[in-house]
């Protein structure tokens, strides 16, 4: 354990819950999570492009001196630019022109002799600019700071690839600037290799300034601060510059905002070449984004460091005036990274979920492991941590509630924001030292095609602002003008005890819908008792299974976006697995249908009872009969409700059947599914395949799906029909959930009836009836999925451990944590072929008969 701190109380900054700078008010934007995860596969220029694509049209681009006064790291104290430039001068570094010496005139003309072809090549490029490392050189010796050790030194032209640790990736910038400590620790073992982690600063050069040429280095610049913020888990933001010919701008990257610089000539603009260089060479680590809370154990003997993490606990004693705030620091030693996907993308969460092992005097004790999870929070948004508590200590909870809550949520055993040189780890706060960046800056325009719609993070989108300041802007357009803004964040740490895998890396169609069916149960309790809540944000990434001795242990994760019903919240999930309604921001359907109504006391209690049953692998045919019941709900401004949350529930059923490959599991002489023996019993057409990929990759076969009312016009329910035999129970029961669904909605949706916590009460019924039908057959025969081939690129994840991950970052986005082509031990046993058979009615009516 760390030292404990006893702070006297001061007061909670309170928020507001909008930020004027950034176009919000009352509720914090949409959360849409849709994209490529496309960074670590196929040809390296798709994969920078993909990189790029994700932040949208364009960029903020701002006057440097608003860079050097907000954004680099301050000038050490010995170092004065004038100064410099005068010894610079005195020395010859900067010739009587003006220029830098060995620039006597601009890149694109030192091939001028060679001809126009060979003036494009590489060869030519790097001959030029290799020249500025004597330059920097230079500088350096010039700068007065003869006492102060560099933190970095400049490199060009690497002869290799970086060595990337999590993601084994190919491309290598053309220079940059490394950590000072890793070079000489590589030089005394005359050792030349570099690693992803030990580039504090990348740099893309061109000998011209054309369009094409700047789009290429936008591209490579975007993709090496990726790998830089994706490679060193100890990155808060990445600088970099580019070159192009003589324009030269610097960039800076950090989990909410990407912004560039205005060009500035770096052969004849001495003041700021110099101030950029020395401001980075003389510069504390936490300056250049290093996380000092996270230190590297035996790194240089593995190519997998393993890391100190330190978790800043805060308990608070009294009130009042006697309010004492006590800090404890409590430090846990990573074993292996169980999932990194949240890293993927330059502005977003950032999520990395690691096993660790808690550290005291030194040493990790054996008896207190958990799971960490490392995240960029929005900074209006209610802790996880806080959220869990606030939901287990509810008041008048009965023990049956309360007993399914802790069945349902994980346990925190540490938690707390992130500080940084005594100062809370914010993307504004600290990193830009409390600056906001201009509204009415120019726009940088990242020439992404029309198409793309960016990802991975909330959003808003404004459209008044011109494009400007940009010589090779085409004529400023509707697209130019919408600039992606990604909220305020905020660094936060919690360690759970359970260590799970989330159900988008299932094998098994009976483990996905037992933990269906539990985390349905879970809802019930979550939406139903004290102010009701809503998760908004289920997704296959975000509902985990707890392995062991239950088959269908399910916890439910990521509640940061949680929220009580009477605090109102509108759009948010991720795409694939979100609503509809929520989707599109307003309610889709109407009608006044009134159903009959139902006991809740009983069948909460058979479907317990059912769930106990399957826990001690003892299935037997006593599934609960439905009835039908009135809805009392009106919907007035668009919130989000509980039925959204279920209508994710069912998104997740639907992608584990349409968009996986799957086959018959065969058995062993024990009834136990042996995935080796299983066989593709159907492999899906084209056209199947097409469909699948337009469900989960568009809005408009998701809404199609939901909203055309009768079956034999609706797509969704033509391709379950045509899906192989083996899955014709579970389609059926899907096709009836989906129908249920719009039913309810447009029962609930009719102007006479209120929307409150009550509003799901039949349609739980309604799912938990239909998964205890799937579960009972797939309990005799289940049935094995895997990604589909033709969309690999997209699905499979690249593991970094052989242990499943535990959980995901930004839900499962467009499968691309689900399971990989290859084999894996099923994790569940069936129960042996003497359990009682229940055969399925043909109809839902014949059921309640």
């Amino acid at each position: 354990m760390g030292t404990n701190t006893v702070l006297p109380s001061t007061p909670t900054k309170a928020h507001s819950g909008s930020n004027p700078h950034l176009g919000l008010s009352g509720h914090t934007p949409v959360v849409l999570k849709r994209g490529s995860r496309h960074y670590g596969w196929g040809n390296v220029d798709q994969s920078r492009t993909d990189v790029t694509r994700d932040l949208g049209p364009s960029i903020h681009e701002l006057p440097y001196q608003f860079f050097q006064d907000y954004i680099l790291p301050p000038l050490h104290k010995d170092v004065d630019v004038p100064a410099v430039i005068r010894r610079l001068k005195n020395s010859g570094g900067i010739t009587k022109a003006g220029r830098w010496k060995g620039f006597n005139q601009d890149p694109h003309k030192f091939s001028a002799k060679s001809s126009s072809r060979s003036d494009k090549t590489p060869q030519a490029e790097n001959h030029v600019f290799a020249k500025l490392a004597p330059v920097i050189e230079n500088i350096v010796q010039q700068s007065g700071c003869s006492e102060a050790e560099p933190i970095v030194v400049y490199e060009t032209l690497p002869n290799s690839n970086p060595i990337c640790c999590f993601d084994d990736k190919r491309g290598k910038p053309d220079g940059w600037l490394i950590f000072n400590r890793h070079v000489r620790f590589l030089e005394d073992r005359r050792d030349r290799r570099r690693y992803w982690r030990d580039v504090a600063t990348p740099a893309e050069f061109k000998l011209r300034d054309t369009r094409d040429d700047l789009q290429d280095d936008v591209n490579k610049i975007c993709w090496n601060m990726h790998q830089v913020m994706q490679e060193d888990p100890r990155r808060r933001f990445v600088f970099a510059f580019t070159i192009e010919n003589t324009q030269m701008r610097v960039w800076m990257a950090n989990r909410s905002e990407v912004v560039v610089s205005e060009p500035f000539n770096f052969i004849k603009d001495h003041e700021k070449f110099i101030h950029f260089f020395l401001s980075q060479t003389y510069a504390q680590e936490h300056e250049l984004g290093i996380d000092t809370t996270m230190t590297m154990v035996a790194a240089e003997e593995t190519k997998i460091p393993t890391y100190d993490i330190t978790v800043r606990v805060v308990e608070t004693t009294g009130e009042g005036q006697n309010k004492v705030e006590t800090v404890e620091d409590r430090v846990f030693r990573t074993k292996y990274l169980i999932n990194g996907d949240g890293a993927k993308s330059l502005r977003g969460r950032g999520t990395r979920i690691w096993k660790v092992q808690e550290v005291e005097g030194g040493e990790e004790d054996a008896d207190s492991s958990g799971v960490l999870k490392d995240v960029w929070v929005d900074e209006d948004r209610q802790r996880e941590g806080d959220i869990l508590e606030e939901i287990r200590d509810q008041p008048n909870l009965n023990d049956t509630d309360s007993e399914e809550l802790k069945r349902l949520l994980l346990t925190p055993i540490a938690r707390g924001d992130v500080f940084i040189d005594g100062v809370c780890d914010d993307t504004r706060t600290l990193i830009t030292r409390g600056a906001t960046i201009p509204e009415n800056s120019k726009r940088f325009h990242l020439d992404i095609p029309l198409s793309h719609q960016p990802s991975h993070a909330r959003t808003t989108v404004t459209a008044d602002i011109p494009v400007t300041g940009n010589i090779f802007l085409p004529a400023p357009t509707e697209r130019i003008q919408r600039l992606v803004k990604y909220h305020r964040k905020r660094h936060y740490r919690i360690v759970f005890k359970e260590e799970c895998k989330p159900l988008s890396k299932a094998t098994s169609l009976l483990q996905v819908f037992s933990a269906l069916f539990s985390i349905t149960i879970g809802l019930r309790v979550i939406h139903t008792n004290g102010s009701g809540w809503v998760h908004r944000d289920i997704s296959a990434g975000n509902i985990l299974i707890l392995e062991g001795p239950n088959v269908n242990k399910a916890k439910l994760s990521d509640l940061e976006y949680a929220k009580r019903l009477d605090t109102g919240g509108k759009h948010e999930g991720t795409a694939n697995f979100m609503s509809v309604e929520v989707d599109a921001g307003t309610y889709l359907f109407s009608s006044t249908l009134q159903r009959p109504q139902r006991s809740k006391a009983k069948a909460n209690a058979d479907h317990l009872a059912f769930r106990r049953q399957l826990d001690q692998r003892a299935l037997t045919d006593k599934v609960g009969r439905r009835d039908q019941s009135i809805l009392h709900q009106k919907p007035n401004e668009f919130s989000y409700n509980p039925i959204h949350d279920l209508e994710s529930i069912w998104w997740i059923a639907v992608y584990f059947v349409v968009n996986k490959e799957t086959s018959i599991a065969a058995r062993d002489n024990q009834g136990t599914a042996d995935e080796n023996q299983a066989g593709v019993d159907t492999r899906l057409t084209e056209k199947q395949l097409l469909y699948a990929r337009s469900l989960f990759y568009g809005a408009k076969a998701r809404s199609d799906a939901v909203s055309i009312p009768h079956t034999t016009d609706n797509p969704l329910d033509n391709h379950l029909r045509g899906l192989p035999s083996h899955l014709s129970l579970v389609c059926t029961e899907l096709i009836e959930l989906r129908q249920a669904l719009r039913t309810h909605y447009a029962t609930i949706e009719s102007p006479e009836f209120n929307i409150d916590k009550m509003v799901c009460d039949e349609l739980y019924e309604d799912f938990m009836q239909a998964f205890q039908f799937i579960i009972v057959a797939l309990y005799e025969q289940d049935v094995t999925v895997r990604a589909l081939p033709a969309f690999t690129r997209e699905e499979a994840p690249v593991e970094s451990h052989d242990k499943q991950a535990a959980k995901t970052d930004d839900g499962d986005v467009d499968g691309s944590v689900s399971s990989t082509g290859t084999k894996r031990r099923n994790q569940e046993e069936a129960e042996s072929s003497s359990a009682p058979k229940r055969q399925r009615p043909a109809t839902r009516s014949q059921a309640n008969k």
